[in-house]
Protein backbone atom coordinates (compact mmCIF):
# COMPACT_ATOMS: atom_id res chain seq x y z
CA UNK A 1 0.00 0.00 0.00
CA UNK A 2 0.85 3.09 -1.00
CA UNK A 3 0.22 6.26 1.82
CA UNK A 4 1.00 9.91 0.58
CA UNK A 5 3.99 11.40 3.11
CA UNK A 6 3.39 14.66 3.31
CA UNK A 7 2.55 16.74 6.50
CA UNK A 8 -1.18 16.76 8.32
CA UNK A 9 -3.51 19.23 6.84
CA UNK A 10 -7.34 19.51 5.81
CA UNK A 11 -8.38 16.26 5.10
CA UNK A 12 -5.21 14.36 6.24
CA UNK A 13 -5.66 11.43 8.32
CA UNK A 14 -2.33 10.22 10.41
CA UNK A 15 -2.17 6.67 10.05
CA UNK A 16 1.04 4.80 12.54
CA UNK A 17 2.50 1.54 11.20
CA UNK A 18 5.02 0.04 13.30
CA UNK A 19 5.95 3.24 14.95
CA UNK A 20 5.88 5.07 11.79
CA UNK A 21 3.31 7.96 10.96
CA UNK A 22 2.50 8.67 7.45
CA UNK A 23 -0.89 10.80 6.11
CA UNK A 24 -3.03 9.99 3.21
CA UNK A 25 -5.82 12.35 2.09
CA UNK A 26 -9.47 11.18 3.12
CA UNK A 27 -11.04 10.44 0.03
CA UNK A 28 -14.18 8.47 1.15
CA UNK A 29 -17.22 9.22 3.47
CA UNK A 30 -18.09 5.66 4.82
CA UNK A 31 -20.56 6.98 7.29
CA UNK A 32 -22.39 8.95 5.10
CA UNK A 33 -22.60 12.12 6.80
CA UNK A 34 -21.35 14.41 3.86
CA UNK A 35 -17.19 14.45 5.39
CA UNK A 36 -15.05 12.60 3.94
CA UNK A 37 -13.22 10.48 7.07
CA UNK A 38 -11.80 7.34 5.67
CA UNK A 39 -8.51 6.73 3.64
CA UNK A 40 -9.39 3.95 1.48
CA UNK A 41 -6.90 1.75 -0.44
CA UNK A 42 -9.03 -0.48 -2.90
CA UNK A 43 -7.67 -4.57 -3.28
CA UNK A 44 -8.57 -7.09 -5.73
CA UNK A 45 -11.60 -7.96 -3.83
CA UNK A 46 -12.74 -4.95 -2.24
CA UNK A 47 -10.65 -2.39 -0.14
CA UNK A 48 -8.67 -1.64 3.10
CA UNK A 49 -9.98 1.55 5.04
CA UNK A 50 -8.46 3.29 7.29
CA UNK A 51 -10.59 5.15 9.14
CA UNK A 52 -10.69 8.24 11.91
CA UNK A 53 -13.43 7.92 14.12
CA UNK A 54 -13.32 10.64 16.20
CA UNK A 55 -11.90 13.36 13.95
CA UNK A 56 -8.59 13.86 15.43
CA UNK A 57 -6.96 13.26 12.42
CA UNK A 58 -5.79 9.75 13.51
CA UNK A 59 -6.98 6.82 12.04
CA UNK A 60 -8.38 4.66 14.96
CA UNK A 61 -9.73 1.77 13.19
CA UNK A 62 -8.96 -0.48 10.26
CA UNK A 63 -11.18 -2.29 7.89
CA UNK A 64 -10.65 -5.11 5.26
CA UNK A 65 -14.48 -4.96 3.11
CA UNK A 66 -15.28 -6.87 -0.16
CA UNK A 67 -17.06 -4.78 -2.94
CA UNK A 68 -20.51 -5.60 -1.78
CA UNK A 69 -19.80 -4.00 1.51
CA UNK A 70 -19.57 -6.93 3.91
CA UNK A 71 -16.49 -6.39 6.81
CA UNK A 72 -14.21 -9.17 7.05
CA UNK A 73 -12.03 -7.80 9.87
CA UNK A 74 -11.05 -4.60 11.34
CA UNK A 75 -8.41 -4.09 13.68
CA UNK A 76 -8.55 -0.93 16.55
CA UNK A 77 -5.53 1.67 17.02
CA UNK A 78 -4.62 2.31 20.68
CA UNK A 79 -2.91 5.31 21.10
CA UNK A 80 -1.13 4.82 24.46
CA UNK A 81 0.66 1.77 23.27
CA UNK A 82 0.59 2.38 19.88
CA UNK A 83 -0.53 -0.79 18.96
CA UNK A 84 -3.29 -2.15 16.85
CA UNK A 85 -5.65 -5.44 18.35
CA UNK A 86 -7.88 -6.99 16.21
CA UNK A 87 -11.50 -7.07 17.26
CA UNK A 88 -14.87 -8.48 16.00
CA UNK A 89 -15.90 -6.87 12.71
CA UNK A 90 -18.44 -4.44 12.78
CA UNK A 91 -20.83 -4.39 9.86
CA UNK A 92 -22.07 -1.06 7.77
CA UNK A 93 -25.93 -1.02 7.83
CA UNK A 94 -27.03 -1.94 4.50
CA UNK A 95 -23.19 -2.40 2.98
CA UNK A 96 -21.73 0.30 1.92
CA UNK A 97 -20.80 -0.59 -1.78
CA UNK A 98 -17.28 -0.18 -3.49
CA UNK A 99 -15.94 3.21 -2.90
CA UNK A 100 -15.00 5.24 -5.69
CA UNK A 101 -11.77 7.09 -3.89
CA UNK A 102 -10.91 10.14 -5.62
CA UNK A 103 -8.63 10.49 -8.00
CA UNK A 104 -5.52 12.32 -6.11
CA UNK A 105 -2.92 9.17 -6.59
CA UNK A 106 -0.73 10.23 -9.39
CA UNK A 107 -0.17 7.54 -12.06
CA UNK A 108 3.14 6.17 -13.03
CA UNK A 109 4.68 5.79 -16.69
CA UNK A 110 7.39 3.10 -16.41
CA UNK A 111 10.29 4.43 -18.31
CA UNK A 112 14.59 2.75 -18.38
CA UNK A 113 15.19 6.37 -15.74
CA UNK A 114 12.35 4.84 -13.72
CA UNK A 115 8.49 6.23 -12.91
CA UNK A 116 7.28 9.48 -13.66
CA UNK A 117 4.42 10.85 -12.47
CA UNK A 118 1.67 11.35 -15.40
CA UNK A 119 -0.87 13.11 -12.89
CA UNK A 120 -4.55 11.29 -11.10
CA UNK A 121 -6.87 9.67 -13.86
CA UNK A 122 -9.94 10.68 -14.69
CA UNK A 123 -11.64 9.56 -17.01
CA UNK A 124 -13.23 5.68 -17.28
CA UNK A 125 -12.28 4.50 -20.65
CA UNK A 126 -13.98 0.90 -19.80
CA UNK A 127 -16.80 1.95 -18.28
CA UNK A 128 -16.72 0.14 -15.12
CA UNK A 129 -17.34 3.37 -12.90
CA UNK A 130 -13.31 3.65 -11.53
CA UNK A 131 -11.01 6.24 -13.60
CA UNK A 132 -8.69 4.70 -15.52
CA UNK A 133 -7.59 6.90 -17.96
CA UNK A 134 -5.19 10.38 -17.52
CA UNK A 135 -5.33 13.40 -20.30
CA UNK A 136 -2.50 15.31 -20.55
CA UNK A 137 -0.92 17.63 -23.08
CA UNK A 138 2.76 16.79 -24.85
CA UNK A 139 4.92 19.64 -25.60
CA UNK A 140 4.19 19.36 -28.88
CA UNK A 141 0.07 19.78 -28.46
CA UNK A 142 -0.54 16.78 -29.09
CA UNK A 143 -3.25 15.21 -26.41
CA UNK A 144 -1.81 12.05 -24.56
CA UNK A 145 -4.12 9.33 -23.07
CA UNK A 146 -2.63 7.57 -20.03
CA UNK A 147 -4.22 4.25 -18.83
CA UNK A 148 -3.96 1.77 -16.25
CA UNK A 149 -5.00 -1.04 -17.66
CA UNK A 150 -5.05 -3.41 -14.14
CA UNK A 151 -5.21 -0.95 -11.89
CA UNK A 152 -2.02 -0.76 -10.35
CA UNK A 153 -1.05 2.28 -10.53
CA UNK A 154 1.25 2.21 -13.79
CA UNK A 155 0.27 2.79 -17.13
CA UNK A 156 -0.08 -0.06 -19.50
CA UNK A 157 -1.53 1.89 -22.57
CA UNK A 158 -0.61 5.01 -24.16
CA UNK A 159 -2.16 6.36 -26.93
CA UNK A 160 -1.28 9.93 -28.35
CA UNK A 161 -3.23 12.09 -31.17
CA UNK A 162 -1.76 14.38 -33.16
CA UNK A 163 -3.09 17.50 -34.32
CA UNK A 164 -4.25 16.15 -37.20
CA UNK A 165 -5.96 13.30 -35.82
CA UNK A 166 -3.14 10.13 -36.03
CA UNK A 167 -3.34 7.84 -33.27
CA UNK A 168 -0.54 6.08 -32.11
CA UNK A 169 -1.32 3.49 -29.33
CA UNK A 170 1.66 1.68 -27.58
CA UNK A 171 1.77 -0.97 -24.87
CA UNK A 172 4.13 -1.65 -22.49
CA UNK A 173 5.95 -4.44 -22.86
CA UNK A 174 8.50 -4.91 -20.31
CA UNK A 175 10.64 -2.68 -17.58
CA UNK A 176 10.58 0.30 -19.36
CA UNK A 177 9.92 -1.04 -22.52
CA UNK A 178 7.15 0.24 -24.81
CA UNK A 179 6.00 -1.06 -28.10
CA UNK A 180 3.70 0.29 -30.67
CA UNK A 181 1.13 -1.89 -31.30
CA UNK A 182 -1.52 0.07 -33.69
CA UNK A 183 -1.30 3.42 -35.50
CA UNK A 184 -4.75 5.11 -37.48
CA UNK A 185 -6.54 8.04 -38.05
CA UNK A 186 -9.62 9.89 -36.33
CA UNK A 187 -11.85 11.06 -39.44
CA UNK A 188 -13.90 14.38 -39.84
CA UNK A 189 -16.78 12.48 -37.98
CA UNK A 190 -14.94 11.45 -35.11
CA UNK A 191 -14.49 8.27 -35.69
CA UNK A 192 -11.30 6.09 -35.39
CA UNK A 193 -10.08 4.27 -38.03
CA UNK A 194 -6.98 1.25 -37.90
CA UNK A 195 -4.54 1.72 -40.69
CA UNK A 196 -5.18 -1.01 -42.87
CA UNK A 197 -1.31 -2.19 -43.19
CA UNK A 198 -0.36 -0.48 -40.22
CA UNK A 199 3.35 -1.11 -39.31
CA UNK A 200 5.11 0.38 -35.89
CA UNK A 201 7.71 2.58 -35.85
CA UNK A 202 11.19 1.07 -34.85
CA UNK A 203 13.27 2.84 -32.24
CA UNK A 204 11.42 5.66 -32.05
CA UNK A 205 12.39 7.93 -29.09
CA UNK A 206 10.75 9.03 -26.35
CA UNK A 207 11.42 11.76 -23.63
CA UNK A 208 10.11 12.95 -20.65
CA UNK A 209 11.03 15.63 -18.51
CA UNK A 210 10.86 15.88 -14.61
CA UNK A 211 7.16 17.28 -14.02
CA UNK A 212 6.88 19.72 -11.41
CA UNK A 213 3.01 19.69 -9.86
CA UNK A 214 1.69 18.36 -13.23
CA UNK A 215 4.29 16.09 -14.99
CA UNK A 216 5.07 16.86 -18.26
CA UNK A 217 4.11 14.20 -20.31
CA UNK A 218 5.54 12.17 -22.98
CA UNK A 219 6.84 13.11 -26.24
CA UNK A 220 7.60 11.23 -29.25
CA UNK A 221 8.25 10.96 -32.53
CA UNK A 222 5.47 8.50 -33.01
CA UNK A 223 4.63 8.92 -29.52
CA UNK A 224 1.89 7.18 -27.93
CA UNK A 225 -1.43 7.98 -26.06
CA UNK A 226 -5.94 6.14 -23.97
CA UNK A 227 -7.59 3.96 -25.26
CA UNK A 228 -9.29 3.37 -28.95
CA UNK A 229 -11.37 0.66 -30.51
CA UNK A 230 -9.48 -1.32 -33.02
CA UNK A 231 -7.84 -4.39 -34.26
CA UNK A 232 -3.99 -4.45 -33.40
CA UNK A 233 -0.88 -4.12 -35.62
CA UNK A 234 1.74 -6.29 -35.34
CA UNK A 235 4.08 -5.31 -32.54
CA UNK A 236 6.90 -3.46 -33.88
CA UNK A 237 10.32 -3.75 -31.83
CA UNK A 238 10.67 -2.56 -28.60
CA UNK A 239 11.10 1.56 -28.62
CA UNK A 240 14.25 2.71 -27.24
CA UNK A 241 13.37 5.38 -24.38
CA UNK A 242 15.57 8.27 -23.03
Amino acid sequence: MYIEETGAGDGDIKVTIDGEEYTAEANYDLDGDGLDETVAVMTDEGFVAYIDEDADGQADLVQTITRDGQVLDQTRFHEDSGEWTPEAPQQHPGGTGEPRPDDAEQMVIDTPQGDVQVGPATEDSNSDGVADTAVVQSENGNTVLVTDVDGDGSADQVVEINQTGGVTISHHTGDGQWTVVEQGQIGDGGQYAPNQAASATDDATWTFDEPELQPTSPVAEAGPAGRCVGEPATSADDDSWV
